[in-house]
């Protein structure tokens, strides 16, 4: 389905892009192994288009780190 929708990454305003007691963390691994990526925590979702937005995602370099801050534009 992904690959269908032209999918790429996704955004979400909570603390992971799975539920709160997962334990296979299947959204992770999905969209991971699509090729993809999430980001978590974002504000102001609302505000971009569903379709026709570039994003531009500039994470900060943790070394040996999964994961990290980062600073996301939306243009449209």
């Amino acid at each position: 389905m992904l690959e269908e929708r032209e999918v790429r990454g996704l955004g979400i305003d909570t603390l992971s892009v799975d539920f709160g007691r997962s334990t296979d963390f299947s959204v992770h691994h999905t969209v991971h192994g699509a090729g993809g990526y999430h980001l978590e925590n974002v504000a102001n979702l609302q505000r971009i288009p569903q379709s026709g937005a570039w994003t531009i995602v500039a994470p900060i370099k943790i070394e040996n780190g999964s994961g990290g801050s980062a600073r996301i534009w939306a243009v449209f």
